[in-house]
């Protein structure tokens, strides 16, 4: 008997009759993970963690030998196997069985129309709409899974937009525009889409009623009214459409089809530093520029708003000719700050501008007082999305724990400003400020992270190879997840140790819910293409540290350092050593420097390096350093013994 695994809707198994067949849910949902995941087979414990991740592993083990039960005895009955299960381990047996999920990768290799076409046959285009997660991990998997799935049918059916004749006939396009705004109402470029594809016709005004009923939903989950100017964004682009002269259906269809509409990806949005005071004030300006950095990891949460980094926000406020820096990368609002000091305390001076005419949208000034920095916090960066991003699919922001502790908070800033240094004093100064945070609040998620970053820091600096270093950052990034599983330094600072530890496969799944949090997140994405390169896929980091320059263009040395890695993997040294010459301090990679003039012919240049390198670390050895840095496969060790050799190591 033929069975197809349906996960659009209602997650449910159907013989070849199309007949539902009863299954345990957890197991089809084990399926489900399984197919979506890097491995098709996973060990017991991470299959128990994914399904109860809630609950002490002991049990939530337990509950999974229950259902695995259920599951083998069902199968049985039935005469499948659909996932293989092992005394260890779980996996799927992907020929037992077809799903619509490889359907949908399928068709993505044929034509857009065709593609829709073929889509449309799928029913709904909600993933597991119906079905229940618990635990955070299964939480930011079933989030990626629908952003991935809409965005691949958002792609598909723009691109069969922009492929579509003058003769062609639209129905399929107008439909399955329809069929995406059913499973997301509330997304604004569905939304858009769906708008430039009726226009003028009377589905466009029940759609705008759906939408704005949405809108308000979504907004009823922050703890601030919405703003109307924002609430009216899908009110003005119907008023848009409806100012449009009237014409034959025939003749807008064919305007549609000439010209399809090219959506502009989301606006660029910098949070300016303050620079105006002396360094007398310095304590103060740092503790400000931290607040305004910490502001913008969390705003990297939206997906309608690009956050410029951090590290590029301070060269912009540091350049003579701001409007100059603004224009050359496209950002179109600022905030922009400075500190004042009447005598007893200070205050933050903010005004979000609108680059494109230097409309100024909003000006408050903010106490710096340690009790008002978490309050400040959330009302700058409510401020911010009330006004300017639009749309907000997560809010960490405005999480309660910001409020729980005053001090705890401030001392997190603090810490936060200590790692700007990534020396070894330094590092310890700021993990003695997290946990001066974590005593004040135990449960306060940044302060965790900040404590696993410092053991991974360490770890590196001291280049000695101490494991306690890094289960100690796992450790701390996991109860970072426990008490904030939406907060994305957790997950961060996880797949970080986790790729030290040489689990290249769980680093790169933590990493992928990291940046499904936070897509715009250019520190995250970094770190992402790092792990990449050490699991032996070079292309594939290179396009993300590439993506991570861009959105931070006046980046830290450690993104040129990854990305010159990554060329060096792929065998192109000149790019390897160009991206080295654009380090602020190349000497932090004149390893790598020198195997890849060495591996370019470049004998002097790599020997130069080399004897600068050995007089900096007397002590450096090919082999040691290849057994603490973790690769996946040995071509890539063969390569750097290789070049470090010629280089006269």
């Amino acid at each position: 008997m033929d069975f197809r695994l349906l996960t659009f809707g209602d997650l449910r198994l159907v013989d070849g009759t199309g007949t539902t067949v009863p299954f345990p849910e957890k197991g089809l949902l084990s399926v489900c993970f399984l197919l979506t995941s890097s491995s098709t087979q996973k060990p017991r414990a991470e299959l128990a963690e994914f399904l109860w991740g809630d609950i002490p592993m002991d049990k939530a083990l337990a509950n999974l030998r229950q259902t695995l039960s259920r599951v083998k005895s069902r199968q049985d009955e039935l005469g499948i196997e659909l996932l293989r299960i092992e005394q260890a381990a779980v996996g799927v047996n992907v020929q037992a069985f077809t799903n619509d999920l490889a359907f949908l990768n399928a068709v993505s290799q044929t034509d857009p129309h065709a593609a829709l076409k073929e889509l449309l046959q799928l029913g709904r285009w909600d993933f597991l709409a119906r079905t229940e997660v618990i635990g955070g991990l299964a939480r930011m998997w079933l989030r990626a899974q629908r952003d991935r799935i809409k965005a691949q049918m958002l792609a598909t059916l723009r691109d069969a937009i922009a492929a579509m004749s003058e003769d062609a006939d639209a129905t399929i396009v107008k439909e399955a525009a329809l069929r995406l705004f059913e499973a997301h109402p509330e997304d604004e470029a569905i939304y858009q889409l769906l708008g430039e594809t009726y226009a003028g016709e009377p589905q466009l005004e029940s759609a705008r009623h759906i939408f704005e009923s949405r809108r308000k939903y979504r907004w009823g989950e922050l703890p601030v009214d919405p703003d109307p100017q924002t609430l009216s964004v899908a009110r003005r682009l119907f008023e848009r459409q409806r100012s449009v002269p009237a014409q034959p259906r025939e003749e807008a269809a064919q305007q549609v089809e000439i010209a399809p509409p090219v959506l502009r990806g989301p606006p660029k949005l910098v949070l300016l530093p303050p620079v105006n005071l002396t360094r007398n004030h310095e304590p103060a300006i740092f503790l400000a520029a931290a607040l305004l950095e910490d502001i913008t990891v969390g705003l990297c949460v939206l997906k309608t708003v690009t956050m410029v980094a951090h590290y590029t926000a301070e060269k912009i406020a540091l350049h003579l000719d701001r409007a100059a820096m603004l224009e050359k990368y496209a950002i179109n609002y600022v905030l922009d700050t400075r500190l004042s000091f009447d005598g007893s305390a200070y205050w933050l001076f903010a005004q979000l501008i609108y680059a494109g005419n230097d409309e100024v949208i909003w000006a408050e000034r903010f106490g710096m007082e340690a009790r008002d920095l978490p309050r400040q916090h959330r009302e700058i960066a409510q401020r911010i999305v009330a006004s300017a991003a639009g749309h907000i699919e997560r809010n960490e922001f405005s999480r309660d724990y910001f409020e729980r502790n005053p001090e705890a908070y401030r001392q997190y800033l603090l810490g936060q400003r200590h790692l700007k240094h990534l020396d070894l004093p330094d590092i310890r100064r700021a993990r003695k400020a997290f946990q001066t945070a974590l005593k004040e609040n135990p449960y306060f998620s940044p302060a965790l992270s900040g404590m696993a970053r410092t053991y991974h820091l360490e770890w590196l600096v001291t280049a000695q190879g101490d494991t306690k270093l890094l289960k100690l950052a796992e450790e701390e990034a996991g109860k970072a997840i426990a008490t904030g599983q939406d907060i994305v330094g957790g997950y961060h600072q996880f797949g970080v140790a986790k790729l030290y530890q040489g689990a290249f496969d769980e680093s790169i799944e933590t990493f992928e819910l990291a940046e499904t949090i936070s897509p715009h997140y250019a520190d995250v994405i970094a770190d992402y293409a790092d792990t990449l390169i050490h699991a032996s896929k070079p292309a594939e980091a290179l396009e993300k540290v590439e993506r991570a320059i861009k959105l931070n263009p006046l980046s830290p040395d450690l993104y040129f350092w990854t990305a010159a890695g990554a060329n060096y993997c792929l065998e192109r040294y000149d790019d390897a050593n160009a991206y080295i010459e654009r380090m602020a301090d190349p000497t932090q990679a004149a390893r790598l420097a020198a195997a890849s003039a060495a591996m370019a012919g470049d004998t002097r240049k790599a020997k130069t390096l080399a004897r600068r390198v050995k007089e900096t670390y007397p002590d450096f050895e090919i082999d040691t350093w290849l057994s603490i840095v973790p690769f996946r496969e040995q071509w890539q060790k063969d390569l750097y013994r290789e070049g470090l050799k010629r280089a006269g190591f």
